[in-house]
């Protein structure tokens, strides 16, 4: 068990360091203002409304950020995959003709993980009742928020790992 998890601490460690290095080396910020300028002032309001749950007053900001996050995992996501199946390749002698089809396997689950996991973040985020503990018309520190998120990124890791443990029993029958 602790093996498992420090080689999933050490890959999040290693995505937390080339998402940093891609956001430092790659230009994409012509992309993220092209694809960012297709979205006028009402679709931009409502697609951030959509994330947060609640009108944003600074839509474009937001569209911006949320837009340079995704081309940053865009491009992160099939690097980590390179960097992880070279090792692969080194630890379990995997032969070479055998590696495009690991890379590309590899990339796509990791997408259906990230993916998985924002939507089970996003759902628990909406439907855990914090409006009741939070009241609307008062303002909260930013630690109580990152309490807050902290809180519901932990509830989102537990049932991501319980939900995982069951594919992985029910496959294993």
């Amino acid at each position: 068990m602790a093996k498992h998890a420090l080689s999933f601490l050490i890959k999040i460690v290693l995505f937390a360091a080339i998402m940093l290095i891609v956001a430092k080396i790659i230009p994409y910020d012509d992309l993220v203002d092209f694809i960012a300028g297709r979205f006028d002032f009402q679709s931009a309001n409502e697609l951030t409304a959509l994330i947060w749950g609640e009108p944003d007053t600074e839509a474009w900001e937001s569209l911006h950020g949320y837009v340079s996050i995704l081309i940053n995992t865009l491009i992160s996501i099939p690097l980590l995959s390179i960097i992880i199946t070279a090792y692969n390749t080194i630890t379990h002698k995997v032969k070479p003709s055998a590696l495009p089809q690991e890379w590309a396997f590899s990339t796509l689950r990791r997408f259906a993980k990230i993916f998985a996991f924002t939507l089970l973040f996003c759902v628990l985020f909406r439907l855990l009742p914090y409006q009741s503990i939070f009241s609307e018309r008062k303002t909260y520190s930013t630690f109580s928020m990152v309490a807050v998120v902290a809180f519901n990124l932990l509830i989102t890791v537990t049932c991501y790992w319980f939900i995982t443990k069951k594919i992985t029993i029910k496959r294993s029958l």
